[in-house]
């Protein structure tokens, strides 16, 4: 490789991969390592396995990158890989469970609270952190991959689409009654700051 690989692209450092660049792949192992660790803790809440997957999804990198005929979606393919090594986590330790989708009809019509104006101290504390790691993984497996990506991993619909195979609107569905089912969640949880006695406003 004649310029520095931590300067080109994505892209390109998959193509020199798929030439068996060892360099290309020590530089791809340090841009998307964290990113694929902190995927896989998220989705398993181990922080062994996730170890342990990221190993896994490097290894199906120099395995199976020539499968991958689109280079520039190679991010997505990479969610992909770790998503799915992260089910195969959690099958294996009977964890996995594919509910159904809670209509989001009954959390639409609830009465919830508003809880935006509660100060600063109270919403990022971490006891409310801990709420909020509490209820996203009491969510449907279904629903749950799509939260995490989006609002933990910051990750766009489009990329969410590719890496789980659903369709946009698909991704925007599960998306949309995650966040209503956290919303009424830490609703409740937060209505004891205005109400200590627990009965609503």
């Amino acid at each position: 490789m004649s310029k520095s690989v931590k300067k080109v692209s994505d892209t390109v450092l998959v193509i020199e991969l798929k030439h068996g660049d060892s360099k290309a792949m020590e530089e791809i192992v340090r841009r998307f390592s964290n990113k694929v660790y902190n995927l896989a803790f998220h989705l398993t809440r181990d922080a062994s396995a996730a170890e342990e997957i990221m190993q896994e999804v490097f290894l199906t990198v120099l395995s199976k990158i020539h499968t991958l005929t689109n280079e520039a979606y190679f991010a997505t393919w990479l969610y992909r890989v770790t998503t799915n090594a992260s089910y195969g986590f959690l099958r294996k330790e009977k964890k996995f469970s594919e509910q159904t989708l809670i209509d989001d009809t009954n959390s639409e019509h609830s009465a919830v609270y508003d809880w935006s104006t509660l100060p600063d101290d109270v919403l990022l504390s971490e006891e409310s952190s801990e709420v909020l790691r509490k209820a996203i993984d009491t969510l449907p497996e279904t629903m749950r991959t799509v939260v995490i990506m989006k609002d933990v991993e910051g990750m766009k619909n489009e990329d969410i689409a590719q890496a789980m195979s659903l369709s946009v609107p698909a991704v925007k569905s599960r998306l949309h009654r995650g966040r209503l089912v956290l919303r009424e969640t830490l609703s409740d949880y937060f209505r004891k700051y205005s109400d200590p006695s627990g009965e609503g406003v």
